[in-house]
Parts: C-alpha cells; sequence; structure tokens
C-alpha cells in the first residue's frame, strides 16, 4: 500500500497549502483594507479640516508632488509635510472634498501603493457669492508599515481643471 500512503501524503500537502494561501490571502485583504483605511483618514482629515488626523496618517518624511495642467503644459509642484497640516488650520471644514474614484491597492511586505482617479471640489465664499470648483485627475499614495501602522510617506497627483 505504498501508493495509498502517497495519495494521503500529497493530499495532506495540498490541504496544507490551501490553508496556507487562504491565510496568506485573509492577511493581503486585511492590509489592502488598513491600507485604505490609512489614506481615507489622510482625506478625511483634508474635509474636516483636522490636523490630527493627518499628524496621524502621514510619515514624518511626507511630500506631496502634484502636476498641474495649465494652458496645455504641466506645471510641477512640491508640499512639505508641516505646510500642508499648517493648511488644515487655514481652510473651513467642509471647504476641501477629495473623492477617490475606484483606488486600486496593492501591498507587498512593508510597502502599499493605491491608485485612484479622484475629484475634488473646492468650497469658498468670495464676495458673498458661494463657488465650488472641481478639478480632477489621478492620484496615488505610497505608504510604508511603521510600527504604529501604515503611515502616507508620498502623495502624487495629477491636476486638470477641466473634468470630463
Amino acid at each position: 500500500m505504498p501508493g495509498r500512503n502517497i495519495i494521503v501524503f500529497l493530499l495532506a500537502v495540498a490541504a496544507s497549502m490551501a490553508s496556507f494561501a487562504v491565510t496568506a490571502t485573509g492577511t493581503a485583504d486585511g492590509d489592502r483594507e488598513a491600507v485604505l483605511q490609512t489614506v481615507h483618514m489622510l482625506l478625511d482629515g483634508w474635509r474636516e479640516a483636522d490636523a490630527s488626523k493627518l499628524e496621524v496618517a502621514l510619515h514624518p518624511d511626507f511630500r506631496e508632488v502634484t502636476l498641474h495642467l495649465q494652458d496645455g503644459k504641466w506645471n510641477f509642484a512640491v508640499e512639505e509635510r508641516d505646510r500642508l497640516i499648517k493648511t488644515m488650520g487655514r481652510i473651513s471644514k467642509g471647504a476641501w472634498d477629495d473623492q477617490l474614484i475606484d483606488p486600486q491597492i496593492h501591498v507587498d511586505g512593508p510597502i502599499a501603493v493605491v491608485w485612484s482617479h479622484y475629484k475634488f471640489i473646492v468650497r469658498y465664499t468670495e464676495n458673498g457669492v458661494a463657488h465650488a470648483p472641481m478639478h480632477c485627475g489621478v492620484e496615488t499614495f505610497q505608504l510604508y508599515r511603521a510600527e504604529s501602522g501604515w503611515k502616507v510617506v508620498n502623495f502624487a497627483d495629477t491636476h486638470a481643471d477641466s473634468c470630463q
């Protein structure tokens, strides 16, 4: 009955591998969820003008890079962490509304990327008239897993004023 022992052995190995795959997938799903929660904390911080949420979500070495399409040319701008956090004190709650459209999340160990189309509405009042211009494009968030959880290290976006 050596053939039967081999079959039992192979079935046991296959069951172990299937169990490992489910565990690995569960962990990956949990990581993707945690990564997206961190990105949403950042966006909620913007929406709520809440600097404390940015403090939690952003890595100390965070930086933002924006490519803004103006007059047919892409202009490059960089924003550092401290300046972005200070901006929260100068805007009102609800002034910024960044909405992700079908975010794609990729995680590999301690690094993750979120890529998404987005639309961003800026609400303000000027001379008694309410305005809500919108821009759109693509956003990417690069995150690293720190001891305290996932942190956004880099944010990059394209910024087009005419959205389809």
